[in-house]
């Protein structure tokens, strides 16, 4: 009886004392492609916010150092056979926005204007000086605010200010005549107008008008 006791305890001491068995934990390929997919979006989504903030610089960097500007807020050239004729109806130049204009010796004066003008070029930033709507040339429209009753004028159609052919304001809600822009004459008529060369419209629009053709 002493011996089995014995025996026993020394069975119940190697149990206790024995080392923890390793129990191995078999790899979840569903939890392993879960994290895949998850540092794929984390990645897709630093990628895409990295590329927006160099694509921001590049843009900012090619605002204050613009290379070879074309069209509007650049030079933008007009050849000798696209002017349109003196006193015949604005041509628009939709690659710099502005109406190409040839007055006739006096025209687009205001009726109260009596200061001489010799005619010429004249290149008009389309935007209506009052909201920026674009504003159009209409050959037929005859203003109520022109003692003459003359036709054919500058009209927009946002909110009604009208202007001569020389772009001076006679009705409407725009605060001044619509703006210049600097032309450029070559020798075989050919013109560059610089769109980024504006000034602002005044009375005098009609003696902005630059001579052409050139004299030889």
């Amino acid at each position: 009886m002493g011996s089995e006791l014995t025996t026993a305890r020394s069975e119940l001491t190697t149990i206790d004392t024995a080392p923890p068995a390793v129990v191995a934990v078999a790899p979840q390929p569903g939890l392993a492609r879960a994290m895949t997919r998850r540092g794929v979006l984390k990645l897709g989504f630093w990628g895409a916010i990295g590329a927006t903030l160099v694509a921001a610089g590049a843009t900012v960097v090619n605002t204050l150092y613009p290379r070879r500007v074309a069209g509007f807020g650049g030079p933008v050239a007009v050849q000798a056979a696209s002017i349109p004729k003196p006193g015949a109806a604005p041509v628009p130049n939709f690659d710099g926005h502005f109406l190409l204009v040839n007055l006739a010796p006096d025209e687009g004066r205001a009726a109260e204007d009596d200061a001489a003008a010799e005619g010429g070029l004249l290149a008009l930033w389309w935007k209506c000086p009052h909201l920026g709507c674009t504003v159009p040339w209409k050959g037929d429209f005859r203003s109520p605010a022109d003692p003459l009753g003359r036709q054919g004028w500058f009209n927009c159609n946002c909110h009604g200010s009208t202007y001569t052919k020389a772009g001076v304001r006679v009705f409407g809600p725009a605060p001044r005549s619509m703006d210049t822009m600097q032309i450029d004459v070559g020798a075989k008529g050919d013109i560059t107008v610089q769109t980024s060369k504006r000034t602002s419209g005044d009375t005098d629009n009609p003696r902005r008008a630059v001579a052409w053709p050139p004299q030889a």
